[in-house]
């Protein structure tokens, strides 16, 4: 619908070089319901922000993404780890599949860091969807992907569960598939100077198309390594006070 539209649309998507881990109580009376959603956060090094994010009553579907902690790097593949952790720990895993209340004992730490990796997203047909387009993504050449495992986010976890007495965990799809998780997608739709390098200029208008905006985490070009959602007011603000007046036209 819109032929015009930069060539840039889809490239620099970020994830915010983040990961999801968490640790669970083994205090059966603990009980987390209902507070503030992000308490507090630390910085452990130059390049890491560390989030502890906990979940109303009810609030339990993510949390399913968490199982027993298994760590990453080296020769042995995550999931032969993962395998072996249910292995010693075969209640723990069990007892973590139960999928209700949660919320109640669980924090997850919001690991984000500032690393320049980024992934490029593609919409054309594709041969396993009879020639139907979808979109995908895939690593830029010569760029390294999103982390799915970062030493020092499991270090926080491990001595949080120590502090609490409870157990650190990783999400499904670090642990099985090697993936990165995020709840911070940005880019994609990045500013720029001109539609050779940029979707949107510096004030959000989209190159070719004449008062159509954008104004969201889609124009946010860099891994921030915080919570983008300030970022992304103050973007929004600075958009919409660069919008003439009806009465300027």
């Amino acid at each position: 619908m819109l032929p015009n539209i930069s060539g840039e649309l889809g490239n620099f998507v970020r994830t915010n070089s983040e990961v999801l881990i968490g640790v669970k109580s083994n205090d059966k009376t603990s009980n987390w319901n209902d507070q503030i959603a992000i308490t507090s956060g630390i910085y452990p090094d130059a390049d890491t922000h560390i989030e502890i994010v906990r979940f109303n009553k009810g609030s339990d579907v993510l949390l399913n993404l968490l199982t027993i902690m298994s760590g990453g790097g080296g020769k042995v593949p995550r999931v032969i780890r993962f395998l072996g952790n249910i292995i010693k720990h075969p209640l723990r895993f069990i007892r973590l599949l139960w999928p209700l209340g949660k919320a109640a004992s669980m924090s997850v730490l919001l690991v984000m860091q500032t690393d320049k990796n980024h992934l490029k997203l593609g919409y054309k047909p594709r041969w396993w969807r009879f020639g139907r387009k979808s979109m995908n993504s895939e690593i830029p050449e010569g760029f390294e992907r999103s982390p799915s495992f970062i030493p020092i986010a499991n270090e926080t976890a491990k001595r949080l569960a120590k502090k609490i007495d409870g157990i650190a965990l990783s999400s499904f799809p670090e642990v099985v598939l090697n993936l990165s998780t995020t709840a911070h997608i940005l880019g994609g739709c990045c500013m720029g100077a001109s539609p050779q390098n940029g979707v949107v200029s510096n004030k959000g208008e989209l190159f070719n198309y004449p008062n159509l905006y954008v104004a969201d985490g889609s124009i946010v070009s860099a891994n921030l390594g915080v919570n983008p959602s300030l970022t992304i007011t103050a973007l929004s603000e600075y958009i919409m006070s660069e919008i003439p007046n009806s009465s300027q036209n």
